[in-house]
């Protein structure tokens, strides 16, 4: 039988489809309802599916999620990567989740884990289930930021630090030393002090990191460490500098380079390098307003692994093929 494109073909490809996809019905059952032999309703069936007269669509998020994982992963260095659901809950909370059931996952054979700051790694820690990891120790890798344990922000590192120690039931390296101090002889100072230099070191010996990536641009009611100092001139100068994003509260460039500013003399956390020196940097963040600073972590090695929700998975995969 030679199967054309006109309308009485047509139709039979409709029925044959239906009758198929829709009604379940065998093609022995169709053969027999339509008058055709088993091998012709195969032949429609097939050429149905490849002419675009029946897509297949697999409808679960999951589906699409993985579909994200893979393109990213296709088109970026990261070792790990875990694209959640974009739908009615908050982004921050569902990256959150799956960041913690990940981190469940990752820690079984950690003996130290470093964490940072920021609203994603807070979610991150209220979302920690209770599991037993007490050969484990949390570390903290920067400085505490002036009034960082309010509701509003509830992110600060060793707020978070203690409750991802508590629910693991591990031990909690901290240093009860600010984020920004007044002058960088007082930074000086205070990393040469024994507890400041001792949970540094430790945390750069960390079997796994994460950390929150965050934009260098102003957006409402999405307030960051920085954004006290972000006015406009001090964003003049940092976009001067080509500044993307900062992670530990240390700007970097397209490339994942430092950007030095005269915040960074005043600054206690772990460097940016010794960051990369931690095996597993797991970086948690959404947003599409974060879209290249996450680009340019990825590409700059400060992590090797993305949490990340379905939209800002889009926009990175928008941005990578305008060519940023």
């Amino acid at each position: 039988m030679e199967i054309g494109a006109d309308r009485k073909h047509v139709e039979l490809l409709l029925q044959v489809a239906r009758l198929y996809y829709v009604d379940n019905l065998t093609q022995q059952e169709i053969a027999r309802e339509i008058g055709y032999s088993r091998s012709t309703v195969s032949r429609l069936l097939e050429f149905a599916r490849e002419s675009g007269v029946v897509r297949i669509s697999i409808a679960h998020p999951l589906e699409r999620q993985i579909y994200l994982e893979k393109a990213v992963s296709k088109h970026l260095p990261v070792e790990f990567i875990r694209v959640t659901n974009s739908g009615t809950e908050n982004p921050i909370n569902s990256v959150g989740k799956t960041a913690a059931e990940v981190l469940v996952e990752m820690s079984k054979n950690a003996k130290v884990l470093a964490v940072g700051n920021g609203r994603t790694v807070a979610a991150t820690a209220s979302a920690m289930p209770q599991v037993h990891r007490s050969d484990c120790t949390v570390v903290q890798m920067l400085g505490s930021i002036p009034g960082g344990g309010r509701l509003e922000f509830g992110r600060d590192s060793p707020t978070i630090c203690n409750q991802i120690a508590h629910r693991f039931g591990a031990f909690s390296a901290r240093m009860s030393v600010p984020l920004f101090v007044a002058s960088p002889e007082l930074q000086k100072g205070l990393l040469r002090e024994e507890r400041v230099a001792t949970t540094l070191t430790l945390a750069s010996r960390a079997d796994l990191a994460i950390v929150g990536v965050a934009n260098v641009d102003l957006v409402p009611g999405k307030a960051n460490s920085l954004t006290p100092f972000l006015n406009s001139e001090f964003l003049e100068i940092v976009r001067q500098k080509g500044a993307v994003g900062h992670i530990l509260d240390q700007l970097y460039d397209k490339d994942g380079n430092e950007i030095k500013t005269p915040f960074s003399e005043r600054t206690i956390a772990l460097s940016l390098a010794s960051l990369r020196g931690i095996p597993i940097r797991i970086g948690v963040a959404c947003g599409q307003e974060k879209t290249h600073a996450i680009i340019s972590a990825i590409n700059g090695r400060l992590i090797n692994a993305l949490i990340t929700d379905e939209n800002t998975a889009r926009s990175i995969l928008d941005a990578l093929k305008r060519g940023f």
